[in-house]
């Protein structure tokens, strides 16, 4: 099953890269219309602006997820970082090269205070109110018409909706993995069908798990550490 999701993803990836260069419609970065005013947060239109920076917390959401245990040989911090430009393009190799891994593989890299930070429930309070403010202002405030007709003729907006549906599903994989290695009902996963809320109220359930890796520790890591602590012993 591993072996089939890294496959897929890897599939879907690539697939997004190529419609991205080469099939995605509206006028490029030197004509778009929507590129410079969502660049410099002057667009006029709420429900661009919603989406714009709903892709901006969507990875603060993952941020919280991922670092709060980054122990594995591939470090999550770098592709954590890059999706703050990039998105799922980032986000879905990640997840592609650590797919067999498991938690444990190598020492936590980051600091305790950047840890706590990604586990506090005040940061997880913070991104969830923030992304219900910025929601409402986008359904309430927008015309879904200028959306459609954005979606239509700029590449930008185009593209940033396409990916905001991929981080969206990216977060459901991401659930539900994790939820099947900590014994958690699989059904958790249909969390990650509300964009970035269910991802975030995920991260808070499980904020206090013994492991809060996606990944369990492998029979042979656990098998080695209780060799060390009986001959310590």
């Amino acid at each position: 099953m591993t072996r089939i999701s890294r496959v897929l993803l890897l599939v879907v990836w690539l697939a997004f890269i190529v419609y991205a260069l080469f099939f995605a419609p509206g006028a490029g970065s030197g004509e778009d219309p929507w590129l410079r005013p969502l660049l410099t947060l002057s667009a006029d239109e709420p429900s661009l602006l919603a989406m714009f920076t709903l892709l901006g917390l969507y990875p603060l959401a993952f941020a919280c997820m991922l670092l709060r245990h980054d122990d594995r040989i591939v470090p999550a911090w770098p592709f954590v970082i890059l999706s703050f430009a990039l998105g799922a393009f980032a986000l879905l190799p990640y997840y592609i090269l650590t797919s067999h891994t498991h938690a444990g593989s190598h020492g936590l890299r980051l600091s305790e205070g950047l840890r706590k930070t990604a586990e506090s429930p005040i940061t997880h309070a913070v991104l969830f109110v923030l992304t219900v403010l910025v929601m409402g202002y986008g359904l309430l405030l927008g015309d879904l018409g200028v959306y459609m007709e954005a979606f239509r003729t700029s590449h930008f907006v185009n593209v940033m909706t396409i990916d905001f549906g991929m981080l969206t599903l990216l977060s459901v994989y991401a659930i539900y993995t994790g939820s099947r290695r900590r014994w958690r009902p699989q059904a958790t996963a249909l969390l990650g069908f509300v964009p970035v809320l269910g991802l975030i109220l995920y991260i808070w359930m499980t904020r206090m798990d013994q492991s809060a890796s996606p990944y369990v520790p492998s029979q042979t890591s656990s098998r080695s550490r209780r060799r060390s602590r009986a001959g310590s012993g």
